[in-house]
């Protein structure tokens, strides 16, 4: 009796493992882009190969991370200052975010459902909560597109910003995002 015990209950934390899994979905294909507007200058990049993130619907847990070196600007000079002088990519070499659904959503239906993530948004080594907002398209083969936009001040971050240049930089810098997530399996 025991070891039909033992066989079941193997067999029980399997299938619930797999469940668990079939409610994480995860991305690479995590597209993210920024754009300052200050008086003297329009500053944008993007990000389209140094991003990743996972969401377990099981859990309502969401993970974010993405490469600052991966940001490619227009200009080269500007992406040597925004690595080496104000985001200090060496040192910082990722920002993140981690944190929990506001509300659940029907993952499994297809449509469109506005979401809201709590939790805590690293840049640049200093962690502030947020809540960041955004949609997801539940498509009909199951794969989950996320977009959003949200507002960052870089002073927020201990990002320094000369005054020499404080008409060049936004106050508060829009960051776009779109990806698909895939259920894990």
């Amino acid at each position: 009796m025991d070891l039909y015990m033992c066989r079941e209950s193997k067999l029980a934390a399997l299938l619930f493992v797999g469940l668990s899994w079939a409610q994480r979905f995860s991305t690479d294909s995590l597209y993210v882009s920024f754009y300052s507007d200050a008086p003297l200058e329009k500053i944008s990049a993007e990000n389209r190969t140094g991003c990743s993130s996972w969401v377990d619907f099981g859990t309502d847990s969401v993970y974010v991370r993405v490469r600052i070196r991966g940001f490619s600007f227009p200009n080269k000079l500007m992406e040597q200052h925004f690595n080496e002088d104000y985001l200090e990519s060496e040192r910082y070499p990722y920002a993140y975010f981690w944190g929990k659904l506001v509300a659940p959503f029907p993952y499994t239906q297809p449509g469109t459902y506005a979401v809201g993530a709590r939790g805590i948004l690293e840049i640049h080594g200093v962690r502030k909560e947020r809540v960041l907002t955004g949609v997801y398209e539940v498509l009909p083969d199951g794969t989950l597109k996320l977009t959003g936009k949200f507002f960052v001040a870089p002073a927020d971050h201990k990002v320094k910003i000369p005054r020499l240049l404080w008409q060049k930089i936004a106050e508060q810098v829009e960051v776009s995002f779109v990806g698909w997530y895939r259920a894990q399996r």
